[in-house]
């Protein structure tokens, strides 16, 4: 029986307690599903302890909310040398759930959350829609095409890093063929770079520099003639990993390339003017069933809409929608302003998708230029105020920043109004998250913006507080520009996410006034009451020399703080640098004992003299009064609490005669091969090969060197049929007791399926 601590002991032990160490959402793969289908997702977080649940409320969507833990996937891909090898790296835990989808599901985004013990997640998004969709068929080593069939939406990982998927499809003579890939819009760290390579691998297209609205990277392109096509996939920054997750959608049929204007007035129609569809090209009136791939964004807004200039000034409040068609152009439009009135210019451009980078000058009625502003990054929009020194008639010149770029898909919408001259205030809060400690903790800053002179004060009040948590009502004093909101968890609260409002009230002149605290995305916070962790481990700073392909040993102890369970210690899921390969097995500390020795698994290849620094987790379970579980971890980046050792060259040793051979089907082939033994190291030495689960058609079996022997022959046996593909190197083992040695041979084949 695992027993915990009462509540009273449990409020003593409050300083003991380590933090709760709150879970991260990594990745969903697949990212996304089609209507009317059951998708199996893998779910990565790290810190998810075995057991974890999904929060994700949408119409249309079912997903089972108990995560399931499934084997992790990990591909090392190339090795990293220093300094790269000295990087951080996370190493997600993978879990599994399954969307249903229903038919008539909304198609987009929605988003959910992950939530264990030790606290709620920031956001995950799950992307539904129409076309039917094939998932990767991830392994390890050089790419092998995989066939999908036009229409298809792909959904596809660049893991390990630097590595290529190719999506192949068929297309007959003249037919146009339009790829384009999602990734940043779910959280993806995707920079895409797309090809496409015909039969022989030659690129015959590449994507443009501009992929257009609601789209990271998109290509085009007309088939020379019928046959087999790939799409390449690659992160341009040569990255990589399980989180590099992206859909792919490619389709011979309409593509919605851009759309003008950006957006209209609520309550209006919007017909645009243009509406360009990548092949066939038609203009008309926008039809949101275009949108299901690309999900383009309309900005809506209640101001009056221009889109062409007007002979006469525009008055303010007004948006001006317009493009920079010619490179060196601008455009320029008079509007009214009022003296001693601060006016508001708002440029939306870069935010809708459009590739323009802003520049806003403001002139009067001689030329004289009053203001400049504009884009001051790649994804920023500018934004300003501005006071005319007298009434009148004003020019806005709008241009790009950059002289050379300019075209029909450089729009903008300019928003003017005044700025409000009514009193009242904004509620602004960055964080969508709270976890709060049981017996502990957590607070919220609110940020206030006054408008219109409003100086008054301001009562806040949280709204749909679970039970267990409290949060008093907070006055904020008057002329005060932010505020702090204390959330408390009673010891017993009950572990269950929920989401708050946070509203203010104030009285403005006679009338009493509310508004929400919001984000950029939402006015509704999660919130998760969090079960501390009792235990941790600590040690005494060590640094060791260690042979490569030998396990690595360290001491701890453990701090209990009266916890009476077994304690699980394994790798950390972050680790504080990359581990080069370095792996090892859970333990099980038992109850009675407070010292225990983690053993890691030092690999053959890691690189020497590079300082290894390996972080550790330990958890376990306690149990509420009423029986209910939770499983609370202890995780720590303190140097005293690493295994550091510093790689020296391994005590075993294995040289092959050569470094590829030539295979065929049903053809056995001889692998000469001598190993070494360092000084006072001897025994009997075992030589076998590591074959990759999807090789098929190959078999070796195990070669034992003699204690007074060197050398030896390893023979690899080939099948007739199911034969590879053999597209990565084949990894030669010798082992002797507790140390290996690895080296690697290439299969050359005429059937390789390979680049």
């Amino acid at each position: 029986m695992v027993r915990w601590y009462s509540c009273l002991l449990c409020a003593s032990l409050l300083t003991a307690n380590a933090p709760a160490q709150a879970p991260i959402a990594s990745y969903l793969f697949p990212a996304g599903g089609q209507r009317g289908t059951e998708v199996p997702v893998r779910v990565g977080g790290l810190f998810l302890h075995n057991k974890a649940q999904l929060d994700w409320q949408a119409r249309g969507l079912k997903v089972d909310p108990a995560l399931k833990p499934i084997g992790r996937v990990w591909f090392e891909g190339p090795v990293l040398p220093l300094p790269e090898s000295q990087r951080s790296e996370d190493y997600p835990f993978d879990m599994q759930s399954r969307f249903t989808i229903a038919k008539d599901a909304p198609l987009g985004e929605s988003q959910g959350r992950i939530w264990t013990s030790q606290g709620v997640t920031n956001s995950l998004r799950f992307v539904v829609g129409q076309l039917p969709e094939v998932i990767e068929h991830e392994i390890d080593g050089d790419p092998i095409p995989q066939a999908v069939t036009l229409p298809v939406t792909a959904n596809g990982r660049i893991f390990p890093r630097e590595e290529i998927d190719l999506w192949q499809f068929e297309a007959t003579k003249g037919t146009t063929v339009t790829a384009f890939l999602n990734a940043t819009s779910f959280g993806s760290p995707v920079l895409a770079n797309l090809e496409i390579l015909d039969a022989a691998g030659h690129v015959i297209a590449e994507q443009p520099a501009r992929p257009g609205p609601g789209m990271d990277a998109k290509i085009l392109f007309t088939a020379p003639a019928d046959g087999k096509y790939c799409v390449r996939v690659q992160d341009a920054r040569n990255g990589g990993g399980p989180q590099y997750v992206y859909r792919i959608t490619i389709t011979a049929g309409p593509v919605l390339d851009r759309i003008f204007p950006l957006g209209g007035q609520r309550g209006t129609t919007l017909v645009p003017n243009e509406l360009k569809i990548a092949l066939p090209d038609v203009r008309g009136s926008f039809s949101p069933e275009l949108s299901f791939a690309n999900r383009v964004t309309l900005d809506i807004d209640d101001v009056p809409e221009f889109v062409e200039v007007p002979k006469v000034p525009i008055p303010v409040p007004a948006m001006l929608n317009g493009r920079i068609l010619r490179e060196g152009t601008a455009n320029e439009w008079r509007v009214s302003l009022k003296k001693g009135t601060k006016h508001a210019f708002d440029m939306r451009a870069r935010k809708l998708g459009s590739p323009l980078c802003a520049k806003v000058t403001i002139l009067d009625s001689t030329g004289k230029e009053l203001a400049q502003h504009e884009a001051t990054n790649a994804l920023g929009d500018p934004s300003f105020v501005f006071q005319p020194p007298a009434d009148g008639d004003y020019t806005v010149r709008i241009g790009e920043r950059f002289r050379n770029r300019a075209g029909p898909e450089y729009a903008y919408r300019l928003k003017v109004s005044q700025v409000s001259a009514t009193p009242g205030f904004k509620l602004t809060l960055l964080p969508d998250l709270f976890n709060v400690p049981r017996g502990g903790i957590a607070k919220a800053k609110v940020n206030i913006e006054r408008t219109g002179g409003f100086n008054g004060p301001i009562e806040l009040a949280v709204e749909n507080l679970p039970a267990g948590i409290t949060a008093p009502n907070v006055s904020v004093a008057a002329k005060a520009n932010s505020a702090e909101i204390v959330f408390t968890a009673e010891a017993s609260a009950k572990v269950q996410p929920g989401n708050i409002g946070i509203v203010g009230t104030a009285m403005i002149g006679s009338e009493s006034v509310s508004q929400r605290a919001a984000n950029s995305e939402s006015d509704s916070f999660a919130i998760l009451a969090t079960v501390p962790c009792p235990f941790k481990f600590t040690g005494e700073y060590t640094l060791e020399t260690a042979p490569r392909g030998q396990p690595y040993k360290r001491s701890y102890t453990l701090e209990r703080n009266g916890f009476e369970g077994s304690v699980t210690v394994q790798l950390a899921d972050r680790q504080v640098r990359h581990l080069q390969g370095v792996t090892g097995s859970p333990i099980v500390v038992h109850p009675t004992k407070s010292n225990f020795d983690y053993t890691a698994e030092i690999p053959a290849w890691i690189e020497c003299g590079r300082t290894s620094r390996t972080t550790l987790v330990a958890f376990g379970t306690v149990r509420d009064p009423d029986g209910t579980e939770h499983i609370v971890g202890y995780t720590t980046t303190e140097q005293n609490h690493q295994m550091i050792m510093v790689p020296e060259p391994g005590r075993l040793g294995i040289d092959l005669d050569l470094s590829a051979v030539r295979v065929e089907p049903g053809k056995p082939v001889r692998v000469p091969f001598q190993v070494s033994r360092a000084k006072g190291v001897a025994g009997p030495v075992t030589v076998e090969a590591l074959i990759p689960q999807h090789f098929q058609g190959i078999t070796a079996g195990p070669v034992v060197v003699g204690v007074d022997q060197r050398a030896g022959d390893l023979i690899l046996e080939f099948t007739a049929k199911d034969f590879g593909p053999f597209n990565m190197p084949l990894t030669i083992r010798a082992k002797l007791g507790e140390m290996i040695a690895e080296v690697k041979l290439e299969l050359l084949s005429p059937l390789h399926g390979g680049k």
